[in-house]
């Protein structure tokens, strides 16, 4: 499932407004912090359990 261009500049936005660094994120969504990288600057075609975790987070 692709995460788009405008989806990660939400994460991005997010994370900044919760004051999170990129290691707790990762944790939060329980991926890798490289993943997050890939999440974070957008067009990644994520498997649906890291999608739905995303989401998830998003509309939190």
């Amino acid at each position: 499932m692709l995460i788009t261009d405008s989806t990660a500049i939400l994460v991005r936005k997010k994370r900044a407004v919760e004051v999170l660094t990129k290691a707790q994120l990762a944790k939060i969504l329980n991926v890798d912090r490289r993943t997050l990288a890939k999440i974070e600057s957008g067009n990644y075609d994520a498997p649906k359990r890291i999608y739905q975790s995303v989401m998830e987070w998003l509309t939190e």
